[in-house]
This record gives structure tokens, sequence and C-alpha cells, in this order.
């Protein structure tokens, strides 16, 4: 009996542990970042989450889609095919759904991972929303892999460049590791892994103000940058190019952003590329306090690195 008893002790202890630390066990998800396999039973509906998105993404000097998308079918979705970091599962089923609809569960068969299901009674449902299914599968996963970066920075976060953050502008912001290189002026830090090939960099700096406007954004972004981020001769300097920034509000973590996209090149020289600014009001000490990414990674692609850059911005924290 006494055997018996710690048999079941054991297993019980077994149980638990698998139930409480699932996530732990799990194997590392595989495929690079903004990568999304796309599962479907055949037909139309997989060809058009593809179409959708693999649509160009936004704020890039070339043409870079979203996603980079693969298709199976439930068929070839073997144990391999489930340790994918971004997954979406297609169930067309007329018998069991009446409506289109999308729900997600984090971390199924890999970590980090985000697995999407959408449900409908046919192809036709999923052609007719496949804007906003679109919409809500890229946030879904752009935001996945932002959470998935951010989880990373918190762990191998760069203690020096932060804390000059931290006594040049009273705010908190987690800095790569790989910016190893820095520059402060009046009100203004530039770190910058100062790669050769595929340089990331990112600037916090503020301006007198107390809301959001896109316009002041702008003229400040273009001052800063003009005095920050000379060339190497003389006249040479960064600025924004004209027409190409678009801005929107987002909320984060109960303050309003705003989030700016849009290019930068180097006057008098031919250097450019993609920029991300997150603009945030300290209504304290009467200023808006900005944190930008920016790269410069000349005929390569630029999707990952500018949104690998971006991540860094989501964790910017005003100290009260």
């Amino acid at each position: 009996m006494k055997a018996l008893a710690a048999f079941f002790a054991t297993v019980l202890a077994v149980l638990l542990c698998a139930c409480g630390g699932q996530g732990s066990m799990l194997p590392k998800s595989g495929g690079r970042p903004y990568e999304v396999l796309v599962v479907s039973g055949g037909g139309d509906a997989g060809r058009m989450l593809d179409s959708i998105l693999s649509r160009d993404a936004e704020g890039l000097p070339q043409s870079e889609p979203m996603f980079d998308v693969s298709l199976t079918d439930s068929l070839r979705f073997n144990q391999a095919a489930r340790l994918a970091r971004n997954i979406v599962i297609v169930t067309v089923n007329p018998g069991l759904f009446t409506s289109l609809r999308i729900k997600y569960e984090k971390n199924v068969w890999a970590r980090p991972q985000m697995v999407a299901y959408v449900n409908a009674p046919s192809a036709v449902c999923i052609r007719d929303g496949l804007l906003r299914l679109g919409r809500s599968l890229a946030d879904l996963f752009t935001r996945a892999e932002m959470n998935a970066e951010i989880a990373r920075l918190s762990v191998s976060g760069n203690a020096r460049a932060e804390a000059v953050a931290k006594d040049l502008l009273d705010c908190e912001i987690r800095i790569p590791s790989g910016m190893k290189y820095s520059k402060t002026g009046d009100g203004f830090a530039w770190f910058s892994n100062n790669a050769a090939r595929g340089m990331q960099n990112i600037c916090v700096y503020s301006y007198p103000g107390l809301v959001l406007d896109p316009e002041l954004a702008l003229a400040a972004r273009d001052s800063v940058m003009m005095r920050g981020i000379p060339g190497e001769r003389t006249g040479m300097y960064m600025r924004t190019v004209p027409g190409s920034v678009r801005c929107g509000l987002a909320k984060e973590k109960g303050r309003t952003l705003m989030i700016s996209r849009g290019l930068w090149e180097m006057r008098g020289d031919a250097m450019g590329g993609p920029f991300v600014a997150h603009s945030m009001v300290d209504s304290a000490r009467g200023r808006v306090v900005v944190a930008e990414a920016f790269v410069y990674a000349p005929e390569s692609r630029k999707r990952n690195l500018i949104r690998q850059s971006e991540a860094a911005l989501y964790t910017l924290r005003i100290k009260d």
C-alpha cells in the first residue's frame, strides 16, 4: 500500500509540473521572424490569405511583403511543421460555422508561437471579409513578433546605453545589446550597432509641447537630426524624405502614442532608408519625448531590421 501511495504521489507531482510548466517545456519554434505558415484543406482559402498577408509592408523604400508566407495542407501539417513560429489554420465547414470567426492561442506546439484559427462556412465568406481578416491577422502576428523581441530585450539589454538615456532625458527604454556605439548632445542620444551591412540605430530626444501633432513632430525631427547626425562633409545631414511620412495614434500601457513611419535621406549623399518614431507627451515636463529607430542597409531587405529595432521603442517609459 505504501508503495502504491508513493506511485500515485509521484504521478500526481509529474502531472502538476506538466500542467504548471508546460510552456517552458515546449521546444523552440523554428523559422525566421515574420514567417507565417498557412494551413488549409485546399481550395482558394489558403491562397487568399497568402495574397493579403504578402502585401507590401508599410514605410519601406522598396517592395517587401508584410510576412513571408508558406502554404501547406492539413495532410502535410506534421510534427515538424507544427514548430513554425506563426501559424494560420483555416477550416471551411458550413456544417460547423455560420460566419467568419478568428481565435488564437499562444505557444501551442512550440515557444514562442502564435497560432490563429480562421473558421468560416465557405471560401466566399473569407473572400468577402478578406481585408478585415488580413488586418486582424497582420496585427496579431506583428504584435506577437514584437513581444518576442521585447522579451529578449528584457534579459539582454544594453545597461550602459539605457543609463545614458535615463540621465539625459528622464526616460526609460531598452536598448539592444549590439548597439555599443553612441553619441549624445543637448537632450539627444543616438545608439547604433555601426554595422557595415544592416546598420540599426535608435535615437531618443524631446521637444517642447503638449500635443501630438504630425507637422510639429516632423519639424522637430528634421531640426534634431540636422544637428545630431551630420554627414561626413560640411553641409551633409540627415533629413526626412518629403511626403514619405504616415502617422497614426495608438494606445500603449495606458498612454497615447503617435507612431510615424517614413523614409530618411542624407542631404548631399546617397545614404537613406526607413525610420519609425514613437512620440509620447510628458505633461509634467511640458514636452514630447520621441524614441526613433532607423536603418541603413543598402541593397538588402530592411523589413526585419526596422521591425526588430522598433520593438525597443515599445519599451519607452517616461519617469514620473
